[in-house]
C-alpha cells in the first residue's frame, strides 16, 4: 500500500489533473490519494474572507456572488473538460453546486457580522480541498476505477481545536484511520482524501497549517503502515539549492530523515518539515516525485544517512524572517528569562527558528516576519518589570543553511564556510548549529542572499570532484 499526495500545481488545471489520473491509474497495488486545493484557490479563499469584513454592507452580496461565480465556474469547467460520462458528470456538478452554496452562505455571514474568527477561517479554507477531491474522485470513476472522496475527518484524522494550526490527537488516530480507510481498501475502492483539513472531536473543521497536505499524507502512511509515502509536485525532487538562484543546482538522490527535516525547516519548499516525523516514527520511506516527469527517480528520504562526495549536500535560504534582539543588565537578575520568553511566545503560537546569545543579558532569536508584531507585544507585556532595557527588531535579513551528514566530525568545516562568506565581503550577523552537526545556520543581510548561496554552492558542491 502506498500513499500518493498531489499538490496544488499538480491538480491546477484539467490538463494537469489528467496527468495525475494517468499516474494513479498506472500504479499497481493498493493506493490512497491525498490532494490539495487547485493552485491559487486557497489564496483566493483567504483573500475574500479578509476583504469582505471591511466592505460596506451594500456591496458584500455582490462581491460574494461574483467570487462564488468564479470559483464555481473554475471547478465545474474543469470537471466538464475531464469527464464525459453523463452520470458521473451530473453527480460531480451537483456536489460542486452544493459546496458553492455553503461557501456563499458562510462568506455572507462573515461579511455582514464583520467577524472572521480562526474557526470561521478554517471552515472557509476547507472548501478548496473539498472541491478538489470531488473532481479527482469523479475523474477516477469516469475511468472505471472505484473511488470515494473523503475529507480529512472522514478519513479518521481528529485534531485539537487550535484552529489554523491544529494538532492531531495521536491517541485516537490509529483506530480512526484504520476503521475509516481499511474497509474501502479491502473493497478495491481508492480513497481520495482532502489534505490540510481535519476536524476536532466535535466534528468542527480544523486545518493543519502550512504543509498540511503533506502532513495528512504522512499521517495516513504511518497509521496504515504504508510501504511508501509519495509527494508528487512540480519539480524532480529536492535539489542542492534553489534553481532560481543557482541554475547549476543538482538533484539529491537520497536524503536521511534528519537532513530532510533541516532542509525543509530552513527554506526548501518542496516538502514541509513536520511531515517527516510520522514517517520517521515507523521508518516509512518518503519519495519526492515530479507529476510532469513521472519517469524520474526523484528524491528518496530514508533513515539511513548516506554520505556523498561532498560533505555539504545542499544550501538553502529562508528570507521571510526577522531578528529580535533583547538587551538589558536587568535580564541577568531575572531568573529563567529564556524559559519565560519561550512560554510567552509559545502561548501565542510563535515558533522560534534560531536563538543565540552570549549570556542572558544579550539574547537574540529569529522568527517569521508575520509573527514579529505579536512577539513584540508579548514581550513588552510579559516583561513589564523593565528587566529588558532594549528591544530591537531587524527585518532585512535571511537565514542561510548548509546541510549534510558528511559534516559530522569534519574538522574546520565551519571555518571554511564562514571564510567563504567573508571572501565575498558579506558579514555574518548571527550563528547557530544543532548538536546533530548535520547543519550550520547563520544570518546575513537580505540583499546578500543570492551572493552567499551561489558562493557556498560553487565551493562546496560544484567544485567538489
Amino acid at each position: 500500500m502506498i500513499v500518493m499526495k498531489f499538490g496544488g500545481t499538480s491538480v491546477g488545471s484539467a490538463e494537469n489533473i489528467r496527468a495525475v489520473a494517468d499516474i494513479i491509474e498506472k500504479k499497481d497495488g493498493r493506493k490512497i490519494i491525498v490532494v490539495s486545493a487547485m493552485a491559487g484557490v486557497t489564496d483566493s479563499l483567504h483573500d475574500i474572507a479578509h476583504r469582505i469584513i471591511d466592505l460596506p454592507n451594500s456591496v458584500i452580496k455582490k462581491e460574494v456572488n461574483q467570487f462564488i461565480k468564479g470559483i464555481r465556474g473554475k471547478h465545474i469547467n474543469t470537471t466538464r473538460e475531464l469527464i464525459h460520462d453523463k452520470r458521473v458528470l451530473e453527480e460531480s456538478v451537483s456536489m460542486i453546486d452544493d459546496l458553492s452554496e455553503k461557501l456563499e452562505t458562510v462568506l455572507l455571514g462573515v461579511g455582514y457580522l464583520e467577524d472572521l474568527s480562526p474557526k470561521s477561517m478554517d471552515y472557509i479554507l476547507s472548501f478548496g480541498e473539498r472541491l478538489s477531491i470531488i473532481i479527482i474522485s469523479s475523474v477516477l470513476e469516469s475511468r472505471n476505477l472505484k473511488a470515494k472522496a473523503l475529507t480529512g475527518h472522514e478519513a479518521g484524522i481528529v485534531t485539537d481545536s487550535n484552529f489554523g494550526r491544529a494538532h492531531p490527537l495521536h491517541s485516537i488516530l490509529s483506530r480512526n484511520i484504520r476503521e475509516s480507510i481499511n474497509p474501502l481498501i479491502e473493497d478495491d475502492v481508492i480513497p481520495v482524501v482532502a489534505g490540510f483539513i481535519a476536524a476536532n472531536s466535535e466534528g468542527t473543521i480544523t486545518t493543519l497549517g502550512r504543509g498540511g497536505s503533506d502532513y495528512t499524507a504522512s499521517l495516513l502512511g504511518r497509521y496504515l503502515k504504508a510501504s511508501e509515502v509519495q509527494i508528487w509536485t512540480d519539480v524532480d525532487g529536492i535539489l542542492t539549492a534553489d534553481p532560481g538562484i543557482v541554475p547549476e543546482a543538482r538533484l539529491i538522490p537520497t536524503l536521511s530523515y534528519i537532513e530532510a527535516v533541516d532542509l525543509a525547516y530552513f527554506g526548501a519548499k518542496v516538502i514541509h518539515s513536520k511531515m517527516i516525523e510520522p514517517a520517521m516514527d515507523v521508518n516509512i520511506p518518503v519519495r519526492i516525485k515530479n507529476t510532469f516527469n513521472p519517469g524520474g527517480e526523484g528524491t528518496l528520504i530514508v533513515s539511513k544517512q548516506e554520505k556523498m562526495d561532498h560533505v555539504i549536500k545542499a544550501v538553502t535560504a529562508h528570507g521571510d524572517v526577522g531578528i529580535v534582539n533583547l538587551k538589558g543588565v536587568g535580564m541577568i537578575e531575572t531568573p529563567n528569562i529564556s524559559g519565560k520568553l519561550f512560554s510567552l511566545l509559545g502561548g501565542r503560537n510563535i515558533n522560534i527558528l534560531m536563538i543565540s546569545g552570549s549570556s542572558e543579558s544579550n539574547l537574540s532569536f529569529v522568527i517569521k516576519k508575520d509573527s514579529i508584531e505579536d512577539a513584540v507585544d508579548a514581550i513588552s507585556t510579559g516583561f513589564g518589570d523593565n528587566s529588558i532595557r532594549s528591544l530591537e527588531v531587524v527585518e532585512d535579513v535571511c537565514i542561510i543553511t548548509v546541510v549534510g551528514v558528511g559534516m559530522q566530525g569534519t574538522k574546520g568545516l565551519a571555518a571554511r564556510v564562514f571564510q567563504s562568506v567573508a571572501d565575498v565581503d558579506v558579514n555574518i550577523i548571527m550563528i547557530a548549529q544543532g548538536s546533530s552537526e548535520v547543519n550550520i545556520s547563520f544570518m546575513v543581510k537580505g540583499g546578500d542572499r543570492e551572493k552567499v548561496v551561489k558562493t557556498l554552492h560553487k565551493r562546496f558542491i560544484e567544485d567538489v570532484a
